[in-house]
């Protein structure tokens, strides 16, 4: 992602430009490793990864989530230059974790209850270097849902 010139920033300007740089590169990597296990689920247990998609298929959030993944092009922006290092499993759960945090919030605060605030166990960091590339002209939308279910539920389903 190429920078324009920075003609008439300020400092503060800049600083906030570097902060939604640092915050695009860690969402590229949340994404591209969260699909990288997509792809493995979809690769290892074809089955199991399709009957997933077929629940999800009707569900708000699926239909939802590829609205806006769509809208935001964000298929563009995780292929778009080299591939970015992946995030160990451990974080990429948290991270997960949090993003069902706020929707566990939203749920309480429309039901007038407190929020919960359990977050994953963290096992220790673990990078796997083996998972499959990503690849355009997949539905990588999928491929991050499979992901999301592959880290959270296991690969095997177990």
């Amino acid at each position: 992602m190429s920078s324009p010139p920075h003609d008439g920033f300020g400092p503060a300007d800049l600083r906030l430009l570097d902060a939604i740089r640092l915050h695009d590169r860690s969402l590229r990597v949340l994404l591209c490793t969260v699909a990288r296990h997509g792809v493995a689920l979809r690769l290892a247990a074809p089955a199991r990864a399709q009957a997933w998609l077929d629940q999800l298929a009707s569900h708000p959030y699926f239909k939802g989530g590829q609205f806006l993944f769509d809208l935001l092009e964000w298929e563009d922006f995780m292929l778009d230059g080299d591939a970015p290092p992946l995030l160990d499993a451990d974080a990429a759960r948290v991270a997960l974790d949090r993003i069902a945090l706020g929707l566990r919030s939203i749920a309480s605060a429309i039901a007038g209850e407190q929020v919960a605030t359990a977050l994953a166990t963290i096992h220790g960091a673990q990078v796997d270097d083996e998972l499959p590339p990503l690849e355009s002209g997949f539905y990588l939308f999928h491929d991050v849902v499979l992901g999301a279910i592959a880290l959270i539920g296991g690969r095997s389903g177990s």
